[in-house]
């Protein structure tokens, strides 16, 4: 594989990475907001929330900029697509309001990640 297209595979793979990475955070964060997060897990789960904060952050850094064609304002994806939804217009407000119904908002027990 040429070494140009490496950074055209990783993007799709930092992004579903992030995804897994939430998926597994709000899967936490559901059990403990049911009183059922047990010591154990609690700290099995700290190094998947590092982790996904780091991930967070370098692909609402690399990844995002590309996407939406801007320098970030904010140090995280959610805090990005939560402004271009509240404040945006035009194409940048329809890809954050996909990302937030298509990924975000069902898998967060609240329902409403990005609101």
């Amino acid at each position: 594989m040429s070494t140009d297209l490496a950074p055209i595979l990783a993007a799709p793979a930092a992004l579903y990475l992030l995804w897994v990475l939430y998926l597994a955070v709000m899967n936490l964060k559901r059990a403990k907001d049911a009183g059922a997060l047990r010591p154990t897990a609690l700290y099995l789960g700290y190094p998947v929330l590092i982790l996904g904060l780091l991930v967070d952050f370098l692909v609402n850094v690399v990844v995002f900029t590309v996407i939406l064609l801007e320098l970030p304002r904010e140090t995280l994806v959610t805090s990005r697509l939560k402004r271009h939804i509240a404040h945006g217009r035009g194409w940048r407000q329809r890809v954050a309001h996909w990302f937030c119904s298509e990924l975000l908002d069902t898998f967060d027990p609240s329902g409403k990640h990005c609101d």
